[in-house]
């Protein structure tokens, strides 16, 4: 499959939106008229923008977008910064793997660039007058779209991080307030890296150890460090929802806990009064009892595991066998047809209450404190993993304690809080590096991947927000509510393969081809496959047009 099929599958599945204005009656009736017709393409991906559009601009998105234009430039564009911002989100919705591949996909197409807003002239001779010039010995150099990938690259990367953080944080506050997370949010928090090459301007770096190799002459295990270039970004995430809450851009040798709290206030921020988030699952990396205490001051309950060398965890396994024993059998389905067989799953599981060996759990944290005589430590819950899947497929591993300052009255609740952390590992981070390229910038600098990386997740959480609301306008649609826009009910090839789209100025409309040559006066014998009489009054009724 090559490059434009592949966007073409991305968009129908992602959809995006326009900026020209749907007028469907007025069109129809000139077209009746007998006025000529301006532009026709066939619809192709253009007509998936519709209704993500109608979305951006009913809940105030495409505005949120202006917010981004760069305040100083050296010369005035005549192309607006509006249309360079969705021109490089189609390469994002399109999941184009490399940024010059907008070139023949995205900015090489008659129907996008005129749904963006671009003019016809425009689209075939360039919005300056650069490269019109004809040489003497040589020829023209052809001019490809209304702009070049440098332009687009130009104007993107001298968009400030401030300005990327405001709008990403509005965007998630616009969310929230029109409900499109939960009351209460069980959120999850992790970081992990955006990794670059050594050439990148402004990057950072860091040395780690390789996956632990066998070394086959003397079958022993040998030790390797590595190191890492890149950022790093901290996402807080709902996964009930699917969406981000917050985000945090920085270089990738930046420990995880240093902006752990300034990410999770973000998230609080923006969701206002409009949520609360009542639990987090946290990895290792966010151990800290500072941070932890403070979650605790928020109410926020926390789940953590332990590190093995903490005493903590030592007095949780020595204490096993003296808390609540709890135990869980689930039959699930492995493979399909005759090679399809039952797996009973085990869960054994011990909760612990009011450990006193969590001495770092308090507002000081770890320091010279603790060995006062009247320091006394905080208590903290835990729950003892005995057995788990993991554990049939991992029987060397050590034992897993998860930390709590919620109850434990009900400890498999805390494993499956705890456990959901896997979701945001797995539904977010690897569907970003792998589905959407968050690590292809448009350019090879900190500024390239911090746009990038911002639009994405931005674009990422956009998509998945519409489709929730496309499904609740369904759902009042069959209920008989009239919600005021079409819907997408079948694949691109199925609906639209028979559309057409009619540009006029700065309006267009979208027909089946049946209906094009009925309003310009030829009959159609078989319109929709089968013998059917349909006039140009009834498809005039069809669009609201009014008949004398």
């Amino acid at each position: 499959m090559n490059k434009r099929q592949d966007a073409s599958n991305n968009i129908a599945n992602r959809l995006t939106w326009h900026t020209a204005q749907r007028d469907q009656s007025g069109i129809a009736k000139e077209l009746a008229d007998g006025k000529d017709i301006p532009e026709v393409y066939g619809l192709g991906e253009a007509g998936l923008f519709d209704e993500f559009f109608y979305f951006l601009d009913n809940f105030g998105f495409t505005s949120l977008f202006t917010t981004l234009e760069p305040k100083k430039k050296i010369r005035n564009s005549p192309v607006p910064f509006m249309r360079i911002i969705f021109v490089y989100m189609m390469r994002i919705v399109a999941g184009l793997q490399f940024f010059w591949h907008m070139d023949p996909v995205i900015i090489s197409s008659q129907s996008l660039m005129r749904i963006v807003g671009f003019n016809g002239r425009e689209i075939k001779e360039g919005t300056c007058n650069r490269g019109r010039k004809k040489p003497a010995d040589k020829e023209p150099v052809p001019i490809r779209g209304p702009v070049s990938c440098d332009f687009i690259r130009d104007t993107l990367v001298s968009i400030l991080a401030p300005t990327l953080e405001k709008m990403f944080n509005r965007g998630i506050s616009i969310l929230a307030k029109h409900k499109f997370f939960p009351k209460k949010i069980h959120a999850l928090l992790d970081a992990s890296q955006i990794e670059s090459t050594e050439k990148c301007k402004g990057c950072g770096k860091v040395t780690k150890d390789k996956p632990l190799t066998l070394k086959l002459r003397k079958k022993r295990i040998r030790r390797a460090l590595e190191t890492v270039f890149g950022f790093k970004i901290w996402v807080v995430w709902d996964p009930n929802s699917r969406l981000p809450l917050s985000m945090r851009f920085t270089t990738i040798e930046v420990h995880d806990i240093n902006l752990a709290q300034e990410v999770v206030q973000q998230a609080i921020d923006n969701l206002g009064d409009h949520a609360t988030i009542t639990s987090l699952a946290i990895d290792r990396g966010f151990t800290d009892g500072i941070f932890l205490w403070w979650l605790n001051s928020k109410e926020i309950i926390f789940f953590i595991p332990a590190k093995s060398n903490m005493n903590v965890y030592k007095d949780a396994l020595y204490c096993t066998g003296n808390g609540n024993l709890c135990e869980r059998d689930k039959t699930r389905t492995i493979g399909a047809g005759k090679n399809k067989i039952t797996v009973t799953d085990h869960w054994n599981i011990e909760a612990l209450e009011n450990l006193t060996t969590a001495e770092f759990y308090g507002p000081l944290g770890n320091g010279s404190h603790q060995n006062s005589k009247n320091f006394i430590p905080n208590t903290i819950n835990a729950v003892v993993v005995h057995h788990d899947p993991f554990k049939d497929n991992n029987p060397d591993s050590k034992t897993m304690v998860i930390l709590t300052n919620g109850a434990v009255d009900k400890p498999l609740d805390v494993y499956d809080r705890y456990d959901a952390r896997s979701e945001i590992e797995n539904s977010l981070f690897r569907e970003a590096k792998q589905a959407w390229f968050i690590e292809r910038p448009p350019v090879n600098t900190k500024a390239g991947f911090m746009v990038h990386v911002y639009l994405t997740i931005f674009v990422m959480a956009l998509t998945t927000a519409f489709r929730d609301w496309m499904d609740k306008q369904d759902k009042l649609e069959r209920k008989g509510k009239d919600t005021g826009i079409r819907k997408f009910r079948e694949k691109v090839k199925e609906e639209n393969g028979n559309k057409l789209i009619i540009f006029d100025h700065d309006r267009y409309a979208i027909f089946d081809a049946y209906e094009v040559f009925i309003l310009c006066g030829r009959n159609v014998l078989c319109p929709t496959g089968t013998p059917e009489k349909i006039t140009a009054q009834d498809i005039l009724l069809k669009y609201g047009v009014q008949l004398e």
